[in-house]
């Protein structure tokens, strides 16, 4: 019938890093057999991307590039905290998971070891050094950025 319309939803599951592009063509039924008239027609584009996290503190970096958290002399039994804050520079959510600390003089402050940053957004995530013993203290604090294999 003349002047109706319908509303469709187009779905976008990406499998791989690239452009992807199609074509929507609706044809309307019973319509003019003129192709001008009887359909419409218009481009589909699409970039499939990865979720991506980046460390933005600390921003001091060991000789290989690894950020460091450096922690200020501690009374035994006493805290210090510091954070690492991650940023999401990417165009989709990603999720970081940290890794366990095995180090009874380091300790994550949070209610979970998994957190989603949205997309241009940032969050800082707090560690707590509190030694048992005179000397030094050194750990890895290691996370992934789920759903993202190359990082």
């Amino acid at each position: 019938m003349p002047n109706q319309h319908k509303y469709v939803t187009v779905f976008f599951s990406p499998t791989e890093m690239k452009q992807y592009g199609g074509v929507f063509e609706a044809i309307v039924q019973n319509g003019e057999l003129n192709p001008k008239q009887g359909k419409m027609s218009f481009e589909i584009r699409g970039e499939g991307t990865l979720p991506t996290l980046q460390v933005a503190k600390p921003d001091e970096l060991e000789a290989d590039g690894t950020p460091i958290l450096k922690f200020r002399r501690t009374r035994v039994n006493k805290e210090t905290y510091m954070q690492i804050v991650l940023k999401n520079e990417g165009q989709v959510p990603a999720t970081a998971r940290f890794d366990a600390i095995t180090n009874e003089a380091f300790s994550f402050e949070g209610t979970s070891m998994n957190h989603t940053i949205m997309s241009k957004a940032n969050h800082a995530f707090d560690f707590r050094f509190n030694p048992k013993k005179v000397g030094s203290e050194k750990f890895v604090v290691t996370f992934q950025t789920q759903n993202n294999q190359y990082e």
